[in-house]
């Protein structure tokens, strides 16, 4: 298969697929089904957030799963957003009810599609490693995958294996692809977040002071039943980027303090959370990133998360000056009102053209 590094040695490439027959013409099953089941989590095990070892995961098998027990299929991993789980693949977006129409229609082949939860306690672990909040990259890159190609008929290849994510997921998908290479080929982050610390990422917002002002275990619990968006998720931040296990109640390191109202940054702490972020980490990943078949990201103009288009435009042209090749789709739209129709139009399709669907 045509991988990225061999897109930045030729000047044009030209990519020919078979047709693929409708599973209405074939007289096959034409609906997937959707399992749930428990995958254990060793990589999680022991974190300070107290999240389960053992996590929950949705899995799409297709219509012709049952009937053809000698076929494998490719796989794809969706990544939920913060303070979601994979509910909001099987309900809200409808991912079910758009891989049996485009499968049986003809549009893609057969896919076996995985829905794992990745939220704890603040929302999030971000599906990064952490001695707070659990290796969550280790739990979908080993735990996740190792399991669903011991269970499932999957093609047990990177080359057959895409990694999807929105939000928070848009951003776990981006960090696997930098920092786990081998194991997913295609990537499509939609709408990510905390690519830069711009806007309301930024320490203007403050829900970083009221994140901040947690000093005890019953502080913490109050902004928890609160319900607040904002503080709760900068915990999340502050435990996935900046994690320390001696900071109780929080065990994060935030990178200021507060003198008389004001924040003061930590220089040498600050420098050390913006090298977390993707925008400071894509020349050390840019051979990682270019053995990728596929890389894109899209965004929503008016989405109501303001750092999100400002980072996603800002990654892309980091992108661009270290020649990695990428799509990046701008559109009219906010964090989630296109998502379903953008699935089934554009990401499916691209992202199953660019797997190896055989092996």
């Amino acid at each position: 298969m045509l991988k990225i590094r061999d897109w930045v040695l030729a000047s044009a490439v030209i990519f020919t697929f078979a047709p693929i027959q409708s599973l209405a013409q074939s007289g096959l099953e034409t609906t997937g089904r959707v399992v749930e089941i428990e995958v254990p989590a060793p990589a999680l095990e022991d974190n300070l957030l107290e999240s389960p070892s053992i996590q929950a995961a949705a899995i799409y098998l297709p219509p012709s799963y049952d009937q053809q027990p000698d076929s494998r299929f490719p796989a794809v991993y969706l990544l939920h957003g913060i303070f979601d789980d994979y509910g909001v693949w099987t309900e809200n977006f409808e991912v079910p009810t758009i891989l049996d129409h485009l499968i049986t229609t003809g549009q893609m082949p057969e896919l076996i599609v995985v829905m794992p939860n990745g939220g704890n306690k603040y929302g999030g672990g971000f599906y990064r490693n952490s001695p707070v909040s659990g290796n969550w990259a280790d739990y979908i890159a080993d735990d996740l995958v190792g399991a669903i190609d011991a269970r499932f008929r999957t093609i047990p290849d990177d080359d057959s294996r895409a990694v999807v994510g929105h939000s928070m997921g848009g951003y776990g998908a981006l960090h696997l692809a930098m920092t786990r290479p081998g194991v997913f080929s295609v990537v499509w982050a939609l709408s990510p977040c905390c690519l830069a610390a711009n806007d309301d990422l930024s320490f203007g917002n403050d829900a970083w002071q009221r994140a901040a002002s947690v000093n005890q275990p019953e502080d913490l619990q109050k902004l928890i039943d609160s319900g607040d968006f904002y503080p709760i998720a900068v915990l999340g931040i502050v435990t996935a980027f900046s994690p320390d296990a001696e900071a109780a109640p929080i065990y994060g390191k935030f990178p200021f303090e507060i003198v008389r109202g004001e924040i003061i940054l930590n220089n040498a702490t600050f420098d050390r959370y913006l090298d977390q972020l993707p925008v400071r980490q894509v020349q050390t990943a840019r051979d990682n990133l270019r053995q990728l078949s596929g890389l894109a990201m899209d965004v929503g103009l008016n989405d109501q998360f303001l750092h999100i288009p400002k980072g996603t435009l800002e990654l892309s042209q980091q992108f661009g000056r270290e020649r990695i090749p990428h799509r990046l789709d701008v559109y009219a739209g906010d964090h989630r009102e296109q998502v379903s129709e953008r699935l089934e139009n554009i990401i499916f399709p691209w992202v199953a053209e660019r797997l190896m669907i055989t092996k």
